[in-house]
C-alpha cells in the first residue's frame, strides 16, 4: 500500500513523483490508480502517473518471495484482461485502445514465456518491465481495463469473502486461469498453467486454501465487484453449480 499512498498524497499535494520499486508485488508502480482501504473496503482513486520508475534489482531480489510471486500473477492476468476487453468490444461495442492493449499484453507475454524464476535477475527485469508496462497501458486507456477483467473481479471477490487468503496477484492469476478455461483458449490455458506451476502460483482451489464450492461462490459473486464491466464472467452468467462443474473439469485437465 505504500506506493499507492505515496501516489495519492503526491496527487493531492500537486507534487511530481518518482517511484522507487523495492518489490514487484503488483502493477501499481506506474499506474494512474491508487487502491486504498477505507472502512474495510478497497477504493480506487485516480492519481497522477509517476514521472519515472526506478527498479533496483539489489533491493528487489531481497523482497519476500510471496510478494514477487504475487507480482508474477498480476503481470500474467493482463493476458486474460485484454481478452476480456476484446470480448466486450465484440459483444457490447466498447472502445478498445489498441496501443494500450498491445503494451499490456506484450509485457505479460514476456513473463509468460521467460524460462527464468524469481531467483534470476533477468527474469526480475522482465517482470519489472511488464508491471510498468501495465501501469502505462492503464494510463493510456484512462482506466484499469487493459489489466483488469474477470480475473480481477474474482480477486476482489476473494479478498472480500476470504481476506488475507493470498496475495492479490495470486488470486488474480487463478482467476485468469479460470477465465481462460471458460473462453476455451486451450493454447493460452496450457501456457498459463505451466507458467503458474513454474512460479509456484496456486492453480486449484485446494492450492489456494479453499474448497471447490468456496471458490465457485466467490466466482459467482465476482461480477458484482465491478458493475458495468463486461467480461467472460458476465458473458457466460454461470451459477455456482455450473462454476463448480467447470472448476472440477479444469482441475482434471491440470492433472
Amino acid at each position: 500500500r505504500l506506493i499507492d499512498t505515496a501516489k495519492y498524497a503526491a496527487t493531492e499535494l500537486g507534487l511530481p513523483m518518482v517511484a522507487v520499486a523495492t518489490s514487484l508485488a503488483h502493477d501499481g508502480l506506474a499506474s494512474p490508480v491508487a487502491s486504498l482501504e477505507r472502512e474495510k473496503a478497497t477504493i480506487s482513486y485516480g492519481v497522477h502517473t509517476p514521472l519515472a520508475v526506478l527498479a533496483d534489482l539489489d533491493f528487489i531480489r531481497r523482497a519476500p518471495a510471496a510478494q514477487l510471486r504475487s507480482g508474477v500473477g498480476d503481470a500474467l492476468t493482463n493476458l486474460s484482461a485484454t481478452a476480456d476487453w476484446e470480448l466486450s468490444h465484440r459483444v457490447t461495442g466498447e472502445a478498445v485502445d489498441g496501443l494500450a492493449l498491445a503494451i499490456a499484453r506484450t509485457g505479460a507475454e514476456a513473463v509468460l514465456r521467460h524460462p527464468g524464476t524469481i531467483a534470476n535477475d533477468d527474469f526480475l527485469a522482465s517482470l519489472a518491465n511488464a508491471l510498468i508496462q501495465g501501469g502505462l497501458a492503464m494510463g493510456m486507456a484512462g482506466s484499469s481495463r487493459p489489466c483488469s477483467g474477470g480475473c480481477h473481479e474474482i480477486a476482489h471477490a476473494l479478498q472480500a469473502l476470504h481476506p488475507g487468503l493470498a496475495g492479490h496477484g495470486e488470486q488474480g492469476a487463478i482467476g485468469a486461469l479460470f477465465c481462460t478455461w471458460l473462453r476455451g483458449d486451450e493454447t493460452l490455458f496450457a501456457e498459463l498453467a505451466a507458467a503458474m506451476r513454474r512460479h509456484g502460483l496456486p492453480r486449484t482451489p485446494e492450492e489456494l486454501g479453499l474448497t471447490v464450492e468456496e471458490l465457485a461462490t466467490a466466482i459467482e459473486c465476482a461480477p458484482r465487484t465491478r458493475p458495468g464491466r463486461y467480461t467472460i464472467l458476465e458473458h457466460r452468467e454461470l451459477d455456482s453449480v455450473a462454476i463448480s462443474r467447470h472448476l472440477t473439469e479444469m482441475m482434471h485437465e491440470l492433472d
